[in-house]
C-alpha cells in the first residue's frame, strides 16, 4: 500500500513521514521533486491549483510505473505533498494508496505564528522568512486548511487537525495509517487466495 500525506505547509506531513521511516516505505518529498522540475524547466506557477494537477500527474506516474516493475507490491510509496487538493485525486489511482490530509483550520494566527517561530530550526525554510512575510504564509495556510477540511468531508478523505496537540495528532495519523496498511494486506491476501 501506498501512502499521500498532503495538507498545510508546517502541518506536520515531514514529521508524520519520519515516524514512518521504520515501516518499509520509501519517502517522496514532493515539495523537492517539484522544485528541481521547476528548476530545471524555468518554470513557474502562478498558484497551487496548478501545481496541485501537474503534482497529482507525477504521483499517479510513480505509482503506475510501480505496477509494471519487478517490485510490483514489494516497494511501498510515501508521497509527502503540501499542495495538492483533495478534487484533484481523481487524477490518482487510489487503489492501492490511502491518501490522508494534515491541516490547522483551528489554530489561531497568532499562536501557530510563535508555535512555528519557537520550533524553527535554521535549515527550516520558514527560519528564512522575515516576520511579515512568515505571518501571511500562516493566514493563508489556515484558509487553505479550512479549504482542505471542507474538501476531505466533502470526498470523505481523512483529515487530521494539528491546530492542538500536534504529537498526539500525529500520532493518531501513525497509527491511523499502519492499521489501514494492515487491512490493505489482510484484504490483498485474500483476493491472491481467491483468484
Amino acid at each position: 500500500m501506498h501512502v499521500i500525506i498532503a495538507g498545510a505547509a508546517r502541518a506536520g506531513k515531514t514529521t508524520l513521514s519520519l515516524m514512518l521511516n521504520n515501516e518499509g516505505f520509501t519517502h517522496y518529498k514532493m515539495d523537492s521533486i517539484k522544485r528541481g522540475i521547476c528548476e530545471a524547466y524555468n518554470l513557474k506557477y502562478d498558484s497551487w491549483d496548478e501545481v496541485s494537477t501537474v503534482m497529482s500527474i507525477i504521483i499517479n506516474r510513480i505509482i503506475e510505473d510501480n505496477k509494471t516493475d519487478t517490485n510490483f507490491l514489494k516497494e511501498k510509496y510515501l508521497f509527502d505533498i503540501p499542495f495538492i487538493y483533495p478534487k484533484d485525486l481523481s487524477l490518482i489511482n487510489t487503489e492501492d494508496t490511502l491518501v490522508i490530509f494534515l491541516g490547522y483550520a483551528k489554530a489561531s494566527a497568532a499562536k501557530h505564528f510563535l508555535k512555528i517561530r519557537n520550533n524553527d530550526a535554521s535549515n527550516l525554510w520558514t527560519s528564512k522568512l522575515d516576520d511579515e512575510t512568515l505571518a501571511k504564509n500562516v493566514k493563508e495556510n489556515i484558509e487553505f486548511s479550512k479549504k482542505l477540511e471542507r474538501e476531505c468531508k466533502k470526498y470523505n478523505i481523512p483529515y487530521f487537525d494539528t491546530s492542538f496537540n500536534r504529537e498526539e495528532v500525529l500520532k493518531e495519523a501513525k497509527e491511523f495509517i499502519l492499521r489501514k496498511e494492515v487491512e490493505y494486506e489482510r484484504n490483498s491476501k485474500t483476493l491472491r487466495v481467491i483468484k
